[in-house]
């Protein structure tokens, strides 16, 4: 029997007791606690060992309230007279402020049961961005877990995660080199106008990971956050790759597709203009139309309950020869001519779902690039804090 399999939050008193029948052992993927975690600090390292642990090998579920003898469950011990929000809060906040990088996906709650009580129950993802640290009180480890128990990384195990989400990242980058090629060819779900494309590829971790896939009737239900760039017409329509809004009419002129792993590609045709005789990116509009759609398409995974990290990736072709255009500079410079056919902006790995002032600041290194192209020392639209401000 595997908790695994249930929902998280239709997990009842009777999966708990049917874990005591059957003697599921402690393990990988499992363990047992009778009490809560104290509050001296050496409770609080031993639930970050705990906790991390999992999340560095492959994830699973720590039982607060079930007695063991030698890892296998004896009895429901339900945790009495603690408020269970109080409790449940300490946790999430232990687990914030002292695991880096913050683990993501991490679900706690509270089961009743019928006898009295409580059951606190943990679920912990397989992090699909480790190795995650334990950092508190003079404490800086690496766990991780086997059929033994806890125990510290060594300097192989440490080496094996790290290529683990190297791989990961190598992965993103291969599918954005893919992507472009498929439109470079135009061979996209929908076929777009040319005179210079932006594209915006957003891809979670995850799209890599363990096999999501997304509910394509939900994404239907929620497709008003994937709207195009720079445009709040569209067309909605499923399609193989699982969800498209485009630009309709007789030409396209960009469309939002979301793949049913969670990825999304977003595209905007037609971004030279003709600028008193020079071919022209306008680098205010290019920021604005960014960041107007940014936070929905993010704001959308999340009710999709697509877990961070994403990483965020911006690229432009067709803009050989272009000028980019901030202000009042003449056209004559040719220092502020783009020189490459197509540029890839450096990808921003975002840990959490956050503000759309947190999302600016993010991005502000890809931004910065661009105008690094075109001979800035850095993008002007920012702010002393990387706000965005135009």
């Amino acid at each position: 029997m595997s908790l695994g399999y249930l929902n998280f939050d239709d997990i009842a008193e009777d999966n708990l007791k049917e874990l005591i029948e059957v003697g599921v052992p402690e393990g990988l993927a499992i363990e047992y606690k009778r009490d809560i975690y104290g509050k001296l600090d050496e409770n609080k390292k031993e639930a970050l060992k705990d906790i991390s642990s999992f999340a560095n090998s492959f994830g699973g579920h720590l039982i607060i309230g079930i007695e063991e003898r030698k890892g296998i469950p004896t009895k429901i011990s339900a945790i009495k007279d603690i408020d269970q929000d109080i409790e449940i809060q300490r946790l999430v906040n232990l687990i914030r402020d002292a695991i880096e990088p913050r683990i993501t996906g991490v679900k706690i709650r509270a089961i009743s049961i019928e006898a009295g009580g409580l059951v606190i129950i943990i679920r912990i993802p397989k992090s699909l961005n480790p190795p995650h640290r334990v950092n508190y009180k003079n404490v800086n480890k690496f766990y991780v877990r086997n059929s033994s128990g806890v125990h510290e990384t060594s300097v192989d195990e440490l080496r094996i995660i790290f290529n683990r989400s190297s791989t990961i990242h190598d992965r993103i980058r291969a599918f954005r080199r893919e992507r472009l090629a498929v439109l470079s060819a135009d061979e996209g779900p929908i076929r777009i106008e040319h005179e210079g494309r932006l594209i915006l590829h957003i891809v979670p971790f995850s799209a890599f990971g363990y096999g999501q896939t997304l509910d394509v009737n939900l994404i239907f239900t929620n497709h008003q956050s994937f709207r195009p760039i720079a445009s709040m017409a569209m067309t909605p329509r499923f399609n193989f790759d699982g969800f498209i809004n485009f630009r309709g009419g007789e030409k396209c002129y960009g469309y939002t597709q979301i793949f049913r792993t969670g990825i999304i590609e977003a595209t905007k045709a037609s971004l030279v203009s003709d600028r008193r005789g020079y071919k022209s990116i306008s680098g205010l509009k290019l920021g604005n139309n960014i960041f107007e759609v940014l936070p929905g398409y993010l704001d959308g995974l999340k009710k999709f309950d697509v877990p961070p990290p994403i990483v965020v990736m911006l690229s432009l072709q067709e803009v050989y020869g272009t000028y980019l255009h901030v202000g009042r500079q003449s056209y004559d410079e040719d220092s502020y001519i783009l020189n490459g056919s197509e540029l890839l902006l450096p990808e921003i790995t975002l840990e959490d779902y956050g503000s759309d002032q947190d999302y600016q600041k993010a991005m502000r290194p890809a931004f910065d690039a661009l105008w690094n192209a075109a001979g800035y020392a850095f993008s002007g639209y920012f702010n002393e804090n990387d706000i965005w401000v135009g």
